[in-house]
């Protein structure tokens, strides 16, 4: 049994011995504040209950009939919470007005007082628990709960200042608290019922997406990122993120999902969904060269200069790494990526130098002879036909 499991058994028994406690002092004395207040521990029983079992069940691993596993469970739940709240504080509401109506109004009895102070101070108690086990369990169930739970410290409190107005002759006040209460509740459920909603409905959290997008932008190969929808719990947040890619980058689209899981499991993310689409763009091609002429041999990583086609015209530049020792293959790596270089033609390439070269999303391609040739064949052949 997880522990966030436990916490709603402990929350739903303990809600039940306040109801019974605040219920038999509320009818003892005629408060009906009081015993709208015990109406509002017994929802709260039913809302543990509720979480308890919506807890179970969204435990269950993902199967071929729920591929995304059973999370809403927790939602439903919730959502079932809410409206029973939501008609509760009807039924309270009713029974004040008819009250007020009647000009009925209940006994001070300092046991009854002593019962709404002792609600007050164990639902703190009990909230705190919950909201502390909802952010180790990461349950926004347990964390709405432990609100919930914090709402009847504020309703308890008010039912004790309506006993203690009757005591002063302030007849109605015992009815006003039952009011106050009652919108409180339907305030309340009203949110626990828009929350659930929006998990239920996949309603996107923008915040959320913007954060996604803000990590994943930077990550080499990405040509742009086109569409990110999270949907879920806290527990189990799914992402699908369409992006798009260059044709000759597309040896990267699996280092490119591997960084992306590594990057948002930091947000809490549980499921990546990523739709990879091919971006429309021009290569701008780099061709190792011995020397600053079309005619130059096509050289390797040793050679002295690239010849970079923005267009159909090369521009020349140095390679003032041809002769490092160290670290030869990032560093060169680095300075086409900065030049723009997403297609890089040599003669031949080590494993260490392709590495990085496809880190930065360019492409290598070894097969050339002459500068000027190299680049005709790519702009020619019918199987790159995606490089023009």
């Amino acid at each position: 049994m997880s522990y966030a499991i436990k916490v709603a058994k402990v929350s739903a028994l303990f809600n039940l011995a306040f109801s019974f406690l605040k219920g038999i002092a509320g009818i003892a004395v005629g408060s009906v504040a009081l015993v709208a207040d015990a109406l509002h521990s017994l929802v709260d029983v039913l809302g543990s209950v509720f979480v308890w079992i919506g807890l179970k069940v969204a435990e269950k691993p993902a199967d071929t009939e729920h591929p995304y596993g059973h999370y809403k469970a927790e939602s439903l739940a919730e959502l079932s919470v809410g409206l029973i709240i939501i008609s509760s504080s009807i039924l309270i509401l009713k029974e004040a007005v008819e009250t007020l109506i009647s000009r009925n109004y209940p006994s001070f009895e300092y046991y009854a007082a002593m019962v709404a102070a002792l609600s007050a101070a164990g639902n703190e108690v009990l909230a705190r628990y919950k909201i502390s086990a909802g952010r180790k369990t990461k349950s926004s169930a347990l964390i709405a709960e432990g609100k919930h739970s914090r709402a009847d410290v504020f309703g308890s409190i008010a039912v004790l200042l309506g006993l203690f107005f009757v005591e002063f002759g302030y007849w109605w006040a015992d009815s006003i608290v039952a009011i106050f209460i009652s919108f409180f509740i339907v305030q309340m459920g009203m949110g626990i019922v828009k929350n659930s909603i929006d998990v239920l409905m996949d309603r996107t959290d923008e915040d959320f997406a913007l954060r996604v997008k803000e990590i994943l932008k930077d990550i080499i190969g990405i040509a742009s990122i086109d569409f990110i929808a999270a949907r879920g719990t806290w527990r189990n947040r799914i992402v699908e993120v369409h992006y798009s890619i260059f044709p000759w980058a597309i040896e990267l689209i699996d280092p490119i999902q591997e960084e992306m899981e590594k990057k948002l499991r930091a947000l809490e993310v549980s499921k990546v969904v990523p739709v990879v689409r091919m971006a429309k763009g021009k290569p701008v091609i780099a061709v190792a060269a011995s020397e600053k002429s079309l005619e130059a041999e096509c050289g390797d990583m040793d050679s002295p200069y690239f010849a970079v086609f923005y267009k159909n015209e090369p521009v020349f530049i140095k390679n003032p790494y041809s002769m490092a020792e160290r670290r030869k293959g990032p560093l060169i790596a680095d300075m086409l990526a900065k030049k723009g270089v997403n297609v890089l033609v040599v003669k031949k390439i080590g494993e260490g130098a392709l590495t990085h070269m496809r880190a930065r999303g360019i492409a290598v391609i070894t097969e050339c002879d002459r500068v000027g040739n190299a680049f005709e064949a790519l702009k020619s052949t019918k199987d790159r036909q995606s490089l023009n």
